[in-house]
This record gives structure tokens, sequence and C-alpha cells, in this order.
């Protein structure tokens, strides 16, 4: 960073980024496109006023690279940037009272911003990483998937194996190369929904969806097996299962008249990964469209019992060595009566 030139710049030689991979991919590239979604969905007129009344703050320098039209992309400072420009001219927002009322009384329209330039993208790539990915100012978790996507795609060896090239990255950003892979699993998992028009699930798009619940479905094992015959989707998304996609995608985000989904909870993953690896399970989801049902045909529920069993042995242990602490009371001695009651009724079940 001490070797890149800082400068003060001037705000129509600055231009808003055509690949900030915040932005979604129905927003036109346009300069006016970008600007207006990122006025409407950041919390624009806030920054205006801060910057209207103590001017722009030097140590809030806006990440640039020079543009081969000439001038510079904003590679990070994309909201910075839109509300200098519209101090300057509230015009290019015009349909917002507020961003025209903060102009006309503001005390400082700054016409220029400091700027860090970098010679090229490569060069900010890492930067980028550390400050977005796994530093302090993280993006949300699908700018990071497709700006970890771009970074494996443009800036790795193509001759490594996908473990080398998910260390490369991880390296690159200051992250771990399991989590690497799991995102770039969740970015082959999007791209082909997103190909597919969401399969028209209503109310479910690019601004919508839960990516980080994709990547956690994908984190188990099965679910990855169940949705792709490759281990490494992102390089090999034919290999992605169009029936099981589909599937898992109206299971996670297709909701019903009460606004539930086949999933629930984002902790029933879980239970949605044991079912896909039961053929009998597995084969009653996709009929009955019951999770609840379907993991009580795994052994799943066995396990989830003997659990259950050991947590009760375990504070009944607790118990037995206390009691002789306690003064006990006839609320405890109910207590206990019923606990033992019970036990009674669990050993009867048991024995049937």
């Amino acid at each position: 960073m001490s070797e890149n030139i800082i400068q003060d710049i001037k705000t129509d030689e600055i231009f808003l980024d055509e690949k900030n991979p915040r932005l979604p991919t129905t927003t036109g590239r346009k300069q006016q496109d970008m600007l207006v979604y990122i006025a409407r969905n950041t919390s624009i007129t806030e920054l205006m006023s801060a910057i209207a009344e103590n001017g722009y703050f030097p140590g809030e320098p806006i990440v640039v690279v020079p543009r081969d039209e000439g001038g510079f992309w904003a590679v990070e400072g994309n909201r910075r940037l839109t509300a200098v420009k519209l101090l300057q001219d509230p015009s290019l927002h015009p349909k917002n009272s507020r961003v025209r009322e903060i102009s006309e009384q503001a005390k400082h329209k700054p016409t220029s911003i400091p700027c860090v330039i970098f010679k090229d993208r490569i060069e900010v790539v890492n930067y980028l990483g550390y400050r977005h990915i796994s530093g302090v100012k993280q993006w949300e978790p699908l700018a990071k998937a497709r700006y970890i996507a771009e970074y494996f795609e443009l800036h790795t060896d193509q001759s490594q194996s996908p473990a080398e090239r998910y260390r490369e990255v991880a390296r690159g950003i200051g992250s771990q190369a399991p989590f690497i892979k799991r995102q770039l699993d969740g970015m082959a998992f999007y791209r082909h929904i997103e190909d597919r028009g969401f399969y028209e699930i209503e109310g479910l798009n690019e601004e919508t969806i839960s990516f980080s619940l994709v990547t956690t479905a994908l984190g188990y094992d099965s679910l990855l097996k169940f949705v792709s015959h490759d281990p490494d989707p992102f390089l090999n998304p034919s290999k992605l299962d169009e029936e099981a996609v589909s599937r898992l995608t109206h299971w996670m985000f297709e909701q019903g008249r009460a606004g539930e989904t086949i999933l629930g909870e984002s902790r029933n993953i879980q239970r949605l990964a044991v079912v896909v690896e039961d053929k009998d399970a597995l084969a009653f989801l996709v009929s009955d469209r019951n999770l609840e049902k379907s993991y009580a045909l795994t052994k799943g529920v066995a396990v989830d019992f003997y659990d259950l069993l050991s947590a009760i042995e375990g504070q009944l242990g607790e118990a037995v060595s206390s009691v002789a602490l306690v003064d006990l009371d006839e609320g405890h001695q109910n207590k206990i009566g019923n606990i033992f009651k019970q036990a009674r009724l669990l050993r009867s079940a048991a024995e049937d």
C-alpha cells in the first residue's frame, strides 16, 4: 500500500465500477443506472449529510485504477463517490427530494476526492479481499462469493489442482481453503439457478436469496453429492444435477401459504442432509414434502434420541450430586416424583 500514490482526483474523472460485485446482475452498467441503484439501496442521504456538513474525510480515500478510456474506476468507495456526485448534481437522482434538499443546503460540495491509485485490478485484488472478505468491512455473502469467484477465475493457475487453487485464493485474501471452496460451490449452485430464472419461485431473486443458506447446505457432503456429480462443481458446472438442484432450491426457498418452506428453520439443514442419504426418506420427502416425517424414517432419529438420553442422564447425575446440598421443599419433592414417574413410563415403553 505504501508504494501506491495517494492524490486528490476530480470527481468527474472517477467512474462507478462496472465490475462492482455488490451490484445485482440485473442492474444496468451505465453510470446513471449504477448511481440510482446505490442511492436507492443504501443510506445515501445520511452519508451526503455528513459530507455536506463536514466535508470529505481525508482518512477515507477511494481506491481507484486507471481506465483505458481515461479517468479512473472506483474499485472501492462507490457509495462515497455516489454521495459526492449527488451533492454536486442532485438531478442525477431526481425522484428523491431529500437528495436535492441536502445539496441545496450543503456547506461543502467536494469537487475532488482523495484516492489511492493502484496501477491495475490485479494489484488491488488482495487488498480488497483482506478488507471485505476477511477484514473489518465485510461485504454481504453473495458479493463475497462473486469476488472470490472472480479472483479464482482470473488470478489462479489453471494447471494446478482445485485444492491448490483454493489455497492460493485463501492465501491471497487471508482466509481458509475450506471457506473458499464452500463459497465457490455455492456460486456454482447460484449461477445454475440464476440462469434458470430461480425456477420462477415467487419472490426469489438475487436480492432476496439467502446465499449463506446455500453455502451452509452445500457444506454438508451429502447435500453437495446430492446436487453435484463432481466434488468441485464450480470447475465442472455441467455435473450439477438439474433435478436435484431444483428440488433443493424449492425445499429451501419456496414458501407455502403461511410463508413457511419445507426446510423451515436453517438449523433443519442438518436433518435434510441426513434425509438425502436415505433412499426411502428421500422418496417420502419428494412425495409428501414433509421434512419432519421424512427424517423420522432415517437412523438420524435414533441418534437424536440417544443424544437426548445422554443429556438427561448427565443432568440427573448433576442433580444427584447436588441433592445433599439442598434443603428440599415440597416443590422439589414433587419434581423428583414426576421425574421418577416419567422414567418408569419410558422404561415401560422401551420394553413393549
